[in-house]
């Protein structure tokens, strides 16, 4: 088999009711009866969306236990971002047993989104959350493809993104980066997270513009860059040190207009909320 072969055969096929769901959201007024009977056909995405519009986030005065209601009040865009990324997940769990690798990733969508708050950035939440979610999703794919990828990767000495891609390419010929990407595009994801997915082993020059990529790839990597680094502090995210992520903190803070002293009063105060 041929490394292209072996890189399509990584992607897992859309689900039928996401194909459905993808259709019916491309029509400009979405039917939101034939949205929510599908919806209800399936218990985990019928509980995602109720669980999220009734979250203390949006505040409601009286619990919602409709889902028509919930599309109502989430809008038609948010609904579809939740259930392709609960449905990613779900499928993505099914490769085996990686527990640190979803608390990693959760760790690092949760800071994500405390420092969005924190730093009033211009920036979906939805694209933050799915893009800290998401943003190693084709490990998994790799693990469950090469009985040695977990070796592999302990050859890396540290987890650099770019020596990352490099010692994946020369063992497989393409890296989970590509592999990533390539899911999200083809699982309707918008294109500027799968590029941001696909460019993490290019950071430096995306921040630095060298890379030309929409302006929500640039912003949305520099702030996974600065969560990975809170990360790195507070439960060691995967075998990145502090030390390895300064150079690329610092294009960070350049990118997102801010400076060491503010964020570094941030970060300490993320850590210490975090234990």
């Amino acid at each position: 088999m041929t490394n292209v072969d072996n890189f399509r055969s990584l992607i897992p096929p859309q689900p039928e009711i996401l194909l459905k769901l993808a259709e019916l959201f491309r029509h400009k007024d979405p039917d939101l009866k034939k949205i929510s009977a599908l919806i209800k056909q399936d218990v985990a995405l019928y509980a995602i969306i109720l669980k999220t519009i009734n979250s203390p986030f949006y505040g409601l005065k009286a619990p919602v236990t409709s889902v028509e209601h919930a599309i109502n009040l989430l809008g038609t865009g948010q609904v579809f971002n939740l259930v392709r990324l609960t449905i990613m997940r779900n499928t993505l769990k099914k490769t085996g047993r990686m527990e640190r690798f979803w608390d990693t990733a959760k760790d690092v969508s949760d800071l994500s989104l405390r420092l969005h708050t924190r730093m009033n950035l211009k920036l979906s939440r939805d694209d933050i959350h799915t893009l800290g979610m998401l943003h190693d999703c084709g490990l998994p794919l790799m693990v469950q493809a090469f009985p040695d990828f977990r070796d592999t990767l302990r050859k890396a000495p540290c987890y650099n993104a770019r020596e990352m891609e490099i010692l994946q390419q020369q063992v497989y010929g393409f890296s989970h980066y590509q592999v990533g990407s390539r899911m999200a595009e083809r699982w309707f994801l918008p294109q500027y997270i799968a590029d941001s997915i696909r460019h993490q082993p290019q950071l430096e020059e995306v921040l630095s513009d060298r890379i030309k990529v929409d302006e929500r790839t640039r912003d949305l990597l520099a702030l996974l860059t600065l969560a990975q680094d809170i990360s790195a502090e507070f439960r060691y995210y995967w075998r990145i040190q502090p030390s390895d992520l300064a150079p690329r903190v610092n294009l960070a803070l350049a990118c997102l207009a801010l400076t060491d002293y503010d964020y570094l009063n941030i970060k300490e105060s993320l850590i210490d909320a975090l234990n």
